[in-house]
Parts: C-alpha cells; sequence; structure tokens
C-alpha cells in the first residue's frame, strides 16, 4: 500500500477491516455502517469488535474462575462488595460472569 492511500484512509477515519469486507461482500462505499456489521455476520459470521472485546473478556474470566487464578477470584470478590448496594444499569463481563457462576 502506498504512503497517499495510507494517509487518504487516517484521513477519513476508515479501518482496514471496513474496507476489506466491503471489498469482499462488494457492498458500495456509502453503505451505512449498520447494514455492514450485519450482512458481514449474516455472511462472514464476523462480529463486530465490541462484541469481540466483550466475549473475550467473558471467556477471559469464565477460564481465570474455572482454573481458581488468584487475581481473577480477588477481582470477582471486590466487584460484588462494591456493588451488592448498587443497581447495575449496563451489563459488564463481571455481572455476566457473576451471575452465571454463582447460580
Amino acid at each position: 500500500m502506498n504512503l497517499i492511500k495510507v494517509l487518504s484512509i487516517k484521513k477519513w477515519g476508515l479501518k482496514f477491516n471496513t474496507l476489506a469486507v466491503r471489498s469482499i461482500l462488494k457492498l458500495k462505499y456509502d453503505t451505512p455502517s449498520n447494514i455492514l456489521n450485519q450482512e458481514a455476520y449474516n455472511k462472514l459470521k464476523l462480529l463486530t469488535i465490541s462484541n469481540r472485546l466483550c466475549e473475550l473478556s467473558e471467556r477471559y474470566i469464565r477460564a481465570g474462575l474455572n482454573n481458581s487464578v488468584p487475581l481473577v477470584l480477588r477481582l470477582l470478590e471486590e466487584y460484588k462488595a462494591g456493588f451488592e448496594s448498587r443497581y447495575i444499569e449496563y451489563p459488564t463481563p463481571l455481572s455476566f460472569s457473576s451471575v452465571q457462576i454463582y447460580k
């Protein structure tokens, strides 16, 4: 890739992943991102970055709890102690793991 192309991609805030998916699926350049993400999931089974990060953190915490990693156990205990009296409006990876494991 030449320097001009890289600079133009950085200037417009485009991601290589998005450009590659658009090219593979033969979508128009101005296709909205929500349609792009839906098509990428339906045809290529690609998740969005936020979904991939959430799954990765859930797997990390679950593996840490299954293997009794002291640091992860301590993290979960501190998390539970800090949020016992509060209402959590949005889900977090620790809230998913603690609900699934302690039920």
